[in-house]
């Protein structure tokens, strides 16, 4: 009798960090996370390769980086249709596709390919913790999927505005409004792994990091930047309050930069929260973890470097379909690390890319000890170097003591960001129709003024 191909259930929580569910700063209840850990493993350094969704989600999607799809930010481009994305290689394979998703991920990107059943909904409107995650976990319960399946959701509760359950709006479930949103996301994920069988694969990952106010002085900065922005809104016409908005944001962020620069503030990140702007762990960094068929030894927390590009290979690796990986790719399978072997450890690339809320470009390179930062634009006067062994949080800039690791990732980094590679597929330019409904929704979420 043929061995029945596992389902898989691929879920995204927007801007989930690493070390706020998988590290000592974790103030949020996840007991469904650690149950899934428990019967699988997990990986605390899973590092994207952007700090934007889009270039995120077609990284994950494709298996390359940014430099080999083309979408570097959330406006430029789209998925180039001649590159083979995930679904499409499970629905050629048998699988039977459907996606969940939300906001700026919508048919313009073009990652509803291989989709049998592609659903765009309004996050905030719509959300996981709320009715229509009833009706999504109906369909497990149910069994209203013809198998084998695979569905991948994306959910937005993490991400700003947070959607904080009013039952869970309690120091008892999180330190911050951040931690809150991911315990009631954790609450409603405990319903829906109860409703899936044994020969489900499930894998819960972010699509990037978050900033979130790390002082009661950030807090209120914050809400006093909110409340100049509301104000702007509501007395000027909207295209002059968009331009006032874009200038106050640029003159705030270079202020930033300046102060650090004369070393009056430790990090150009103070007083700045969101995702977008550059290429930190706390940006960069989400969990991935995996449990269900294949996953063995079970109940393991990996620290091994892995990248987001990785995901695509490893899933086809678990689910019996090595073979059909694409040729070239830059990700490869986290299998043999599930299995407790060895992977040589190999350097995560990671971008962030001028948008109009934050005007910051920087390109990164992460190994297991040293993380390198540098604006393109300014490459020499912006180099950021930290010791990750000393200095997890990256506080204490480096560059000028280390100058052999400089020369080492800046060459590093400049082959990989700058070299043109053989047979690369660059994104596709969006129509000016697709181009108008993605600004439009990018303005409702706060990317575009």
């Amino acid at each position: 009798m043929a061995q029945k191909q596992p389902n898989i259930l691929l879920i995204v929580i927007d801007c989930l960090r690493a070390d706020r569910v998988l590290g000592p700063q974790r103030s949020a209840q996840i007991p469904a996370l650690q149950s899934l850990i428990q019967r699988g493993a997990a990986f605390s350094h899973m590092i994207t390769v952007n700090s934007l969704t889009i270039p995120c989600m077609i990284s994950l999607f494709s298996g390359v980086y940014p430099v080999t799809h083309g979408v570097r930010g959330m406006r430029d481009h789209r998925i180039s249709d001649r590159l083979p994305l995930l679904a499409e290689i499970l629905h050629e394979a048998g699988y039977h596709t459907f996606a969940e998703v939300t906001s700026v991920l919508g048919p313009w990107v073009h990652l509803d390919r291989g989709f049998d059943e592609f659903h765009l909904r309004k996050g905030a409107a719509q959300p996981f913790v709320g009715e229509w995650g009833d009706e999504f976990i109906a369909r497990f319960k149910n069994r209203e999927l013809a198998e084998p399946w695979f569905v991948y959701l994306h959910v937005w509760e993490v991400h700003q505005p947070r959607h904080v359950l009013p039952q869970y709006n309690h120091p008892d479930y999180g330190e911050t409004l951040y931690d809150r949103a991911i315990t009631g996301v954790d609450a409603r994920l405990g319903e829906l792994t109860k409703a899936l069988d044994d020969h489900t694969l499930v894998l819960i990952t972010g699509d990037h990091g978050e900033k979130t106010p790390d002082s009661k002085l950030e807090a209120r900065v914050e809400s006093q930047k909110n409340s100049y922005k509301e104000l702007v809104r509501r007395v000027f016409p909207t295209r002059v309050a968009r331009t006032i908005i874009q200038v106050a944001t640029r003159t705030w962020y270079r202020s930033t930069r300046l102060l650090r620069r004369l070393g009056l503030i430790k990090s150009s990140l103070t007083t700045l929260t969101g995702h977008g702007y550059h290429v930190y762990d706390i940006l960069a960094r989400v969990p991935l973890i995996i449990a269900g068929p294949n996953v063995a030894p079970l109940d393991q927390v990996i620290s091994e470097q892995a990248r987001q590009i990785d995901i695509l290979p490893t899933i086809l690796d678990l689910v019996g379909l090595a073979d059909k990986i694409p040729e070239p790719i830059d990700g490869r399978s986290l299998v043999p690390l599930l299995r407790g072997e060895k992977l040589e450890p190999l350097p995560a690339f990671i971008e962030s890319w001028v948008t109009d809320a934050v005007l910051s470009s920087y390109y990164g390179v992460r190994t297991a000890d040293w993380k390198y930062a540098y604006n393109p634009r300014n490459p020499e006067r912006d180099e950021e170097l930290y010791d990750l062994r000393t200095d997890p949080e990256e506080t204490s800039n480096v560059a000028a003591s280390h100058p052999d690791i400089v020369t080492e990732m800046r060459e590093l980094a400049g082959h990989h960001f700058q070299a043109v590679k053989p047979g690369q597929e660059v994104g596709d330019e969006l129509t000016e129709e697709e181009l108008a409904v993605l600004t439009e929704h990018l303005r409702e979420l706060g990317y575009v003024e």
